[in-house]
C-alpha cells in the first residue's frame, strides 16, 4: 500500500475509469454531432474548395437550381396564380426565353404536375423550338397536354415523359452529369385528387468527384407520412442537400417530421406560398421564398 493507503490496483482502477469515462463520451457526442436526426447517414463533409450551388426563386414553385456550368429550371411557365400566388414576372420569363443572364445556358426543364400553377404547355413550346440542346422532363399528362399543341411533333425528341403509378419503383436517368430521380407522390387533397401525377425529382448535379449537389422538388405533395414510408431506401439511398416543399409541410407535425426525418434532407426551403404570406408560416420560423428574383447559396457535400 503505497502513503496514500491505496493499492497500486486502485490506482490504476482509478486510472482507467477517468481516462475511458472521458474519452467515451467524447466520441459518443462526436458521432452524434454529425448524425442526421433519423440517426440515418452521416451528413457529408463540404468539399474543400467547392463552389456552392445557388437557387434562384422565379414564383410559386418555380426555381432555378444552378451548380457550376449546369443551370436547370422547376416549373417555370404557368399564367394562373388562382388570385393568391405569385406569377413569374414577365422579365423573368423573357429573360429565359430570350437567353438573358443569369438564365442562359438551361438544359433541362422539370415539370412537377400539369396545373395551370405549374405548366404552361405554350411556353414550353416555345422554349424548346428555341433551344434543341434543351430537355423536359414531366409528368404524362403534361407530356400529353404538350403534344397535343400543333407543331410539336418536332420536339418531342427532347421530351422524357415520367409515366408512374402509386407505389411504382422509383424512375431515374442519367444525362451526362446530372442524374434524375423521380417518385409520384400523391398531390395535395388525396385521395379526392388521386388522379394528378405529381412527382416529386431528386436531381444530383456532379461536376467533379466528390463535388455534387443534390436537390429535391416536390410539387404538391400531400403532406402524410403514408406516401413516403414505402420509398425509406430511396430516400436513404442519397443526401439531399436541400429540399424545396410546398409550405404546408412546414405546418403540421407530419409535415415537418417528413421534411426533417423522412427523406433525408440537410435543409429545407418553402416554396408555393402565397403572395399574402399566412400568419401561420411567419411564426413556423421556417425558411420559405416569397420575392422572385431572390437567390440563395445551397451547400454542396462529398
Amino acid at each position: 500500500m503505497n502513503k496514500s493507503g491505496l493499492t497500486m490496483h486502485a490506482v490504476f482502477t482509478i486510472f482507467f475509469a477517468l481516462f475511458f469515462g472521458f474519452v467515451a463520451p467524447l466520441h459518443a457526442h462526436e458521432g452524434g454531432h454529425h448524425q442526421l436526426k433519423n440517426a440515418g447517414p452521416q451528413i457529408p463533409a463540404l468539399v474543400e474548395g467547392a463552389a456552392p450551388g445557388e437557387v434562384t426563386y422565379l414564383g410559386n414553385e418555380g426555381l432555378m437550381v444552378s451548380k457550376g456550368k449546369h443551370k436547370i429550371l422547376f416549373d417555370p411557365f404557368f399564367h394562373n396564380a388562382f388570385e393568391t400566388l405569385q406569377l413569374v414576372p414577365k422579365s423573368i420569363v423573357r429573360a429565359i426565353m430570350s437567353g438573358k443572364k443569369p438564365y442562359d445556358g438551361i438544359e433541362m426543364i422539370f415539370v412537377s404536375h400539369a396545373h395551370e400553377d405549374h405548366f404552361s404547355a405554350q411556353d414550353m413550346k416555345k422554349f424548346l423550338r428555341a433551344y434543341a440542346k434543351a430537355k423536359l422532363i414531366a409528368p404524362k399528362q403534361a407530356v400529353e397536354e404538350l403534344a397535343a399543341l400543333p407543331g410539336t411533333a418536332g420536339l418531342m425528341s427532347q421530351v422524357i415523359a415520367v409515366d408512374l403509378n402509386f407505389g411504382d419503383a422509383p424512375w431515374q436517368m442519367t444525362f451526362g452529369d446530372i442524374r434524375v430521380e423521380a417518385v409520384r407522390i400523391a398531390h395535395k387533397g388525396w385521395p379526392e385528387r388521386k388522379d394528378i401525377e405529381n412527382l416529386v425529382y431528386r436531381v444530383t448535379i456532379e461536376n467533379a468527384p466528390g463535388d455534387k449537389l443534390t436537390v429535391m422538388h416536390l410539387g404538391d405533395a400531400d403532406p402524410s407520412a403514408v406516401h413516403y414510408t414505402p420509398f425509406a431506401a430511396h430516400w436513404q439511398k442519397q443526401l439531399t442537400d436541400t429540399a424545396f416543399p410546398p409550405y404546408w409541410f412546414f405546418l403540421t407535425p407530419e409535415g415537418n417530421q417528413i421534411l426533417d426525418r423522412q427523406i433525408n434532407a440537410t435543409q429545407a426551403i418553402g416554396i408555393h406560398v402565397p403572395v399574402e404570406v399566412p400568419d401561420e408560416l411567419r411564426a413556423t420560423g421556417r425558411v420559405f421564398f416569397t420575392k422572385p428574383g431572390e437567390r440563395r447559396n445551397i451547400g454542396t457535400s462529398k
